[in-house]
C-alpha cells in the first residue's frame, strides 16, 4: 500500500513555522511506515517527538502534550482536519492511498442493483472518488456525491461520528457505496438513511452487503440497553480529547439518569478503556465520548456500554425505532 505523505508540503509548513522541535502522531495503520514519515524531519534539522499515545482522529490531537514537551509544532497524519482548536500550529497530513480502489469496485458491480448510487468512502481514499464515478457511468449507473457535515472536510467523506453527506443525498439514491474498510460506517449509513449499502475493501478486494434494516446489530444493541436497564450505578463517560470532550451532553445525560433514580457520576479520562473502570463498581456506562466505542469495543467491558440514544431507550423516554447512532454535534460541547 502507498501513501502519499506530501513531504513537501511539510518541509515548507516546517520552515514557515521555524520549528526546531515537532510533535509527530501518527495513528496505528502509519505506524510502520515510521522511517519513511520521519526522513523529512530529520532532512529539515528538524528534531522529531513520536507522540505515541493514541490517534484515532482528527478529534484526538496530542497538541497539549506536545506543548509541554517544548514542540514548536504539530504534524498530524492520517485524518482531515475538522477544525478543533489547536494550541500549536498544527499541520494534517490525510495520508491518501495511491493506489486505484478500480480494481476492487469492478469486481463489485454484479452486486450494485442500484441505478442511482450514493458513493462514499473515507479520506484515505477521496482522491479516487472521481475517478469512481467516471467508472460507474461509464457502466450505465448514475453516482451520486453527497455534501460534507459539520465536521467533514469533502464531499462524499464519511467519518464515524459524522453521517450528514449521506443524509444529503438518501432521497435522490437507491442504495450507496461504500468504498473503505470495516463496517462500522457502512452500518451507520444504513441506520441514518434505511438504505442499502454495498462495500468495497479496497485493500483486501472483499465485498459485502450491508441490509437497510441490519437486524443483528440491531439484536445486540437491544441486549445491550436490556442489561444497562436492569442497572443502579452508571457512569456517564467523557473523554479529555480535544474533539471529544462533549461534557455539556454528558451534563444532560448524568441529569436523565438521575431524574430517573439512578446513582450516576460524570467520569473523564483521556483514552476510554475498560481499565480505567475496574475499581468503580458501575453497573453500566454511558459514552458521551467518541461514538464507536460503545459499538466497536463492547465485547472489552465487563458491563454493558451505551450511546447517548440508548440510554434514552433504556429509561423508557424513547423507543428503541427507528434506531440511531450517536453523532457528535457542536451542541454537545
Amino acid at each position: 500500500m502507498r501513501y502519499d505523505f506530501e513531504e513537501g508540503k511539510v518541509r515548507q509548513f516546517l520552515k514557515r513555522r521555524k520549528a526546531k522541535r515537532a510533535a509527530v502522531q501518527l495513528p496505528s495503520g502509519l505506524r510502520p511506515q515510521l522511517s519513511q514519515i520521519i526522513r523529512v524531519f530529520e532532512e529539515a534539522g528538524v528534531k522529531p517527538v513520536i507522540m505515541a499515545g493514541s490517534c484515532y482522529g482528527a478529534c484526538d490531537l496530542a497538541d497539549m502534550e506536545a506543548k509541554r514537551l517544548g514542540c514548536d509544532v504539530l504534524v498530524h497524519y492520517g485524518h482531515a482536519d475538522m477544525g478543533v482548536p489547536t494550541r500549536l500550529p498544527t499541520l494534517y497530513i490525510e495520508a491518501r492511498v495511491e493506489d486505484s480502489p478500480l480494481g476492487a469496485v469492478e469486481q463489485a458491480l454484479p452486486e450494485l442493483k442500484f441505478r442511482r448510487v450514493g458513493l462514499l468512502t473515507t479520506v484515505q481514499h477521496i482522491g479516487h472518488i472521481n475517478e469512481v464515478a467516471n467508472f460507474l457511468r461509464s457502466r450505465g449507473i448514475q453516482p451520486v456525491i453527497g455534501k460534507p457535515g459539520q465536521r467533514v472536510k469533502y464531499p462524499g467523506q464519511l467519518l464515524g461520528c459524522d453521517f450528514g453527506c449521506t443524509r444529503s443525498i438518501a432521497s435522490r439514491v437507491d442504495g450507496f457505496l461504500y468504498v473503505g474498510t470495516g463496517e462500522f460506517h457502512a452500518i451507520g449509513v444504513a441506520l441514518a438513511t434505511g438504505k442499502e449499502v454495498v462495500v468495497v475493501n479496497p485493500i483486501s478486494g472483499g465485498l459485502k452487503t450491508i441490509a437497510s434494516d441490519p437486524k443483528d446489530f440491531l439484536r445486540k444493541r437491544r441486549a445491550m440497553i436490556s442489561r444497562a436497564a436492569a442497572g443502579e450505578r452508571f457512569g456517564v463517560v467523557v473523554s479529555t480529547k480535544p474533539g471529544q470532550a462533549r461534557f455539556r451532553l454528558a451534563a444532560e445525560l448524568v441529569r436523565r439518569l438521575r431524574a430517573k433514580g439512578r446513582e450516576v457520576y460524570l467520569a473523564a479520562v483521556d483514552e476510554v478503556d475498560p481499565i480505567r473502570f475496574a475499581d468503580f463498581r458501575f453497573d453500566a456506562l454511558v459514552c458521551a465520548a467518541c461514538p464507536r466505542i460503545p459499538i466497536d469495543d463492547c465485547e472489552r467491558f465487563e458491563q454493558p456500554i451505551l450511546t447517548p440514544f440508548e440510554v434514552t431507550v433504556a429509561l423508557g423516554d424513547a423507543p428503541f425505532r427507528p434506531y440511531r447512532l450517536d453523532e457528535v454535534r457542536e451542541s454537545d460541547f
